[in-house]
């Protein structure tokens, strides 16, 4: 420890090196505390005839991803109340607190029999931070199987976030892990209202989240937000908002116009899925959207990627690979 000093005496500059050594260092095991989801204000309209719901909850996880529900860069360590994280049940449980929030007549049923039955088959964060410099970032991810009268649908999401911690590695918690994965609480619940209820925001509310996301400054969670409402209303809008210069705001752009299955925009989606001059993340967001179209198309387009990137072992690649086995798998 004598050296130090003596490195502390070198100038700001050597001092900001051994601050950013020794936080990435706390870091490391450092437990993270999950934050539940605030629930959703506005709520969805239905049609009349809507019956209630039990909605089911089975865990088809893998023994791996179970035991791998983290992975990447930094060793941590997420929990709820001081217990371990149990990512499959508190996906279930702020999925269907979602759907209530959004006004939709479901419950929680406790054991997974018969229809309206939610396979999970997937859940991952992986963390990833180049240098003490660049935002600590996370890829969160899941997949699920839904089961009704009138068949199979898989649906899955894929989050990207970062933040660069300034003075404590606390301040990246809920930007990196509680948000994207209360985002992926309530991108299952809008898949999960469209299937079930046909369910979705009116008019008059798409039209206040457009005029909300029209200013100089948008925020993606307003983006998603439409995407969340179901209604192809917000589809120029959010056409528009692919091209914002905010990294945020354009990949949940392009996210959302999957989830709104926008497939008269394949071709704009697939142009930006393959543009080599883009960041992979922004290409990602495109990818995810066509995976999100679920036709006959799309599905043809995810497997020929998928056979193209096969023999690739770089991490962008291998995370490409990842993406696609949410819908593929």
């Amino acid at each position: 420890m004598k050296t130090l000093p003596r490195l502390l005496n070198r100038g700001p500059f050597f001092g900001v090196l051994i601050y950013l050594a020794l936080a990435a260092g706390c870091a490391i095991n450092m437990k993270v505390p999950i934050r539940d989801p605030e629930p959703s204000a506005s709520q969805y309209v239905k049609p009349s005839q809507s019956a209630p719901v039990t909605l089911y909850f089975a865990d088809n996880r893998s023994a791996d991803n179970k035991g791998a529900l983290l992975t990447g860069r930094i060793s941590m360590q997420l929990t709820t109340g001081d217990k371990p994280f149990d990512a499959a049940p508190w996906l279930a449980e702020q999925t269907v607190k979602e759907m209530v929030a959004r006004g939709l007549p479901v419950q929680l049923g406790n054991d997974a029999k018969g229809p309206d039955t939610v396979i999970i088959q997937r859940i991952h964060i992986e963390n990833r931070r180049v240098s003490g410099f660049s935002p600590f970032e996370t890829f969160t991810s899941a997949s699920a199987d839904v089961v009704t009268p009138a068949g199979t649908t898989r649906i899955a999401t894929f989050i990207k976030r970062g933040k660069v911690p300034v003075w404590s590695f606390n301040e990246v918690i809920d930007p990196t892990y509680s948000d994207p994965l209360g985002l992926t609480a309530k991108e299952f619940a809008a898949k999960l209202a469209r299937i079930l209820f046909a369910a979705g925001l009116s008019d008059s509310q798409v039209d206040a989240l457009i005029a909300k996301t029209s200013g100089s400054k948008t925020n993606y969670r307003d983006v998603y937000e439409l995407g969340f409402s179901n209604n192809p209303r917000a589809i120029p809008q959010l056409l528009s908002l692919t091209a914002n210069k905010d990294d945020e705001v354009h990949q949940a752009a392009f996210s959302s116009l999957g989830i709104l299955r926008d497939t008269r925009h394949f071709d704009v989606m697939a142009t930006a899925a393959r543009d080599s001059n883009s960041d992979w993340e922004d290409r990602a967001a495109a990818l995810k959207a066509i995976a999100d179209l679920g036709t006959p198309e799309s599905v043809d387009y995810l497997q020929r990627e998928r056979t193209r990137l096969q023999p690739l072992t770089d991490a962008e690649s291998m995370r490409s690979k990842e993406l696609i086995g949410l819908y593929l798998n």
